[in-house]
């Protein structure tokens, strides 16, 4: 196995695997979405630039705070939801936001503010800029997963780096592997790929919801993206840009969102120590699964997307106490 560091990818004989990671410090989609925003991400990022986040994480608090959970409090005002009222995400995201906003304040969505910034002409934009500015406090929501258009352009931006010449180059077949939570990042490969004109397959690994949802969270995505950047990028770069452009696939052990199986963990390990590759068992050793198997199937290059969650072991291991001793 010959391993690029530079180009965060991990070469081997069957198939390759690709770090999406752009910062040491937060990771998925979120990382993207704000790097079109503020360069780097989430409550880090906004600390960074004097930006207040709050951020609403399902469940109840843990004892012991560490990963994301730690992460979170140290940068930014964390509030843990209840998982009946966090069920109703966009319900629970809007009010919050109203509630930091107060009656004076004013809460907007991202795929409105981006939808403003490309649609509109100078005055109009300048109009929408001095209504935001005469407020005395503005709140963005950022919904779960980064589901948003604005999102998109971040992994298109990751999609243009990787079809790079010295990197896969624009004529080269391939399938990639994407796990799925919200799918964003999956839907965002697709958009880029049909964008920029490249023969790439997107396969995604089901982890969080039915293949019916997905489909209709792509659809979703899709209408949003054409909304907010026809006119800036030219209908005729979004040619071909139709619901359709990701394989949705059943994980190959399902299990309820969040869950992980007995061995699981092991196998985490033993592939860390083998490769250098740290694989977690919620998202992203459903990919590795996938993309092994296929790997040693298809004709044409395998390539898997690490999407992170390298955090998120310290609270398995809180969770799942027995499946992390060392024996």
């Amino acid at each position: 196995m010959v391993i690029r560091r530079g180009n965060w990818m991990h070469y081997s004989l069957s198939w390759k695997i690709v770090l999406s990671q752009m910062s040491s410090h937060v990771e998925g989609a979120k990382v993207r979405m704000l790097q079109l925003l503020v360069r780097h991400a989430t409550a880090v990022s906004c600390a960074e630039r004097g930006l207040k986040s709050h951020l609403l994480l399902r469940g109840e608090q843990p004892a012991t705070l560490t990963g994301y959970n730690l992460i979170s409090t140290l940068y930014g005002n964390v509030s843990y939801v209840p998982r009946s009222l966090y069920a109703r995400r966009e319900e629970m995201l809007l009010k919050h936001a109203h509630t930091v906003a107060g009656n004076d304040g004013l809460v907007f969505s991202l795929a409105d503010l981006e939808a403003s910034l490309f649609s509109h002409g100078c005055g109009e934009h300048s109009s929408h800029v001095d209504s935001l500015t005469k407020r005395s406090k503005k709140v963005a929501i950022i919904n779960e997963g980064a589901g948003d258009a604005a999102a998109l352009l971040g992994v298109v931006r990751l999609v243009e780096y990787l079809s790079q010449d010295h990197l896969f180059g624009k004529d080269q077949q391939l399938k990639i592997i994407i796990d799925a939570g919200t799918g964003t990042t999956a839907v965002g490969v697709g958009i880029g790929a049909v964008c920029l004109g490249l023969p790439w397959e997107v396969t995604a690994v089901m982890l969080a919801d039915t293949i019916d949802g997905y489909q209709k969270k792509e659809e979703s995505l899709i209408s949003e993206f054409r909304r907010c950047f026809t006119l800036h990028l030219g209908e005729q770069m979004l040619t071909g840009l139709e619901p359709g452009l990701v394989h949705w696939v059943e994980r190959s052990s399902p299990r309820k969102f969040g869950n992980i199986l007995k061995g699981e963990v092991e196998i985490c390990r033993k592939i860390a120590q083998d490769t250098g590759i740290l694989l977690d068992p919620v998202y992203t050793l459903a990919a590795w699964e996938l993309a092994t198997q296929l790997g040693q199937e298809e004709s044409a290059e395998v390539v898997m997307l690490h999407t992170g969650g390298t955090l998120g072991m310290f609270g398995l291991a809180q969770r799942y106490k027995s499946y992390f001793e060392i024996c």
